[in-house]
């Protein structure tokens, strides 16, 4: 049945290319679209998943990663306070203005960590170390950064916030979902661009677990949430994954930006998949005699449904490679361009089995008329 389901395909090479062009449509859109949604939660929630900690501890409210508002940062005596907590850090995230060569601005996000343990720290260097920037005004900058800010050379100066910094590391890949420039500095020194009417605030307080690998860690970790929601509850305080899982559902469903991404990929299925029920039911139409002849002669319905099924399924299988060669091939200019990316053999096997069965249930009608065909008709004028 294979056999003649290539046959088929081979004899009709142009419904075949105007299948697999519908196919390879849907596919590059599909990807594209969830690869691009995947990279911009990926980039939304990076500074969280890189973090060597279980526990976030935020301001009341807190919508999201980047909508940081400061509390005091006494509450850090506190957390260590447990025994449980091997170790908790401070962390700031802020944002302010970096002066360009050509004497404009442009705003950047500011990441403000404990040097001396290097949690929060960037952990992609291609140059220098995170405890360069301890001391003073130094700062780190990230490689994507360039096309924007321009040359980034380092032992330059750069005016940020109106006093000057020198750039001491340059990190690589590392992206905010708002595009803006991430730039590292010591906690001291990010704490005062947040205008603090007092001192000693802070945006987060992250906790590392003592005996994160042993059985239950979960629990403990969820048993240390709960205590000190009881104990602080002017703050919120989450797991890692529930802090970063917090920050996707904030960008995906209250600013829209999720269901944008889905009516697109959703739509390069739907028309992929009318072209592709259309190629096969109008193909199966023009030899309902062959059938009819085949039924006759002795074949059951299920083997002409394998004829049918073994069509799409190879068009299927040769146009979402087509698609995802395409994907690839573009991969470099469009990340080049600003744009990142989340492609991984899961993702590829996900959207393959989605494409697969798009295509199968749109041949469901060419399959209903088969079942319904008289052998007789063939011996009909």
């Amino acid at each position: 049945m294979i056999w003649l389901a290539l046959k088929t395909m081979r004899h009709e090479k142009v419904r075949l290319a105007i299948t697999l062009t519908g196919i390879i449509f849907s596919t590059v859109l599909t990807l594209m679209q969830v690869s691009m949604y995947l990279g911009m939660m990926g980039n939304a929630t990076s500074i969280i998943r890189n973090t060597d900690a279980d526990i976030w501890i935020a301001s009341r409210n807190v919508q999201n990663f980047d909508f940081a508002y400061p509390f005091s940062e006494e509450k850090l005596n506190r957390v260590r306070a447990y025994h449980d907590v091997l170790r908790a850090d401070r962390l700031i995230m802020t944002w302010g203005f970096l002066k360009l060569a050509d004497g404009g601005q442009d705003q950047v996000q500011i990441i403000g960590f404990n040097p001396d343990s290097g949690v929060g720290a960037p952990w992609s260097m291609v140059y220098g170390r995170p405890e360069d920037v301890k001391g003073g005004r130094y700062m780190i900058m990230d490689k994507t950064s360039e096309k924007r800010l321009g040359e980034l050379r380092i032992g330059t100066l750069w005016e940020l916030g109106g006093r000057k910094f020198k750039l001491v590391g340059l990190s690589n890949g590392i992206k905010s979902f708002t595009t803006a420039p991430i730039i590292f500095t010591s906690y001291e020194q990010a704490q005062q661009f947040q205008g603090f009417i007092k001192a000693d605030q802070t945006s987060y307080i992250v906790a590392k677990v003592r005996d994160r690998e042993k059985v239950r860690d979960r629990e403990k970790v969820r048993d240390i949430v709960n205590d000190l929601k009881a104990n602080m509850k002017d703050n919120d305080i989450y797991t890692k994954d529930d802090f970063g899982f917090k920050t996707v559902m904030y960008w995906t469903i209250q600013t829209g930006i999720g269901l944008g991404y889905f009516l697109t990929a959703s739509l390069g299925l739907i028309v992929g998949g009318a072209i592709v029920g259309q190629t096969v039911y109008v193909n199966t139409m023009e030899h309902l005699r062959e059938y009819g002849t085949l039924k006759a002669l002795g074949a059951r319905n299920s083997e002409i449904y394998q004829v049918i099924f073994s069509q799409v399924g190879i068009s299927a299988l040769i146009g979402f490679t087509s698609g995802s060669g395409i994907i690839l091939a573009l991969r470099s200019g469009v990340e080049k361009a600003g744009v990142s990316l989340y492609l991984s053999p899961a993702l590829f096997l996900s959207i393959f089995v989605i494409v697969l069965g798009t295509c199968l249930l749109s041949a469901y009608f060419s399959v209903k008329k088969i079942r319904t065909l008289d052998p007789m008709t063939v011996f009909r004028a």
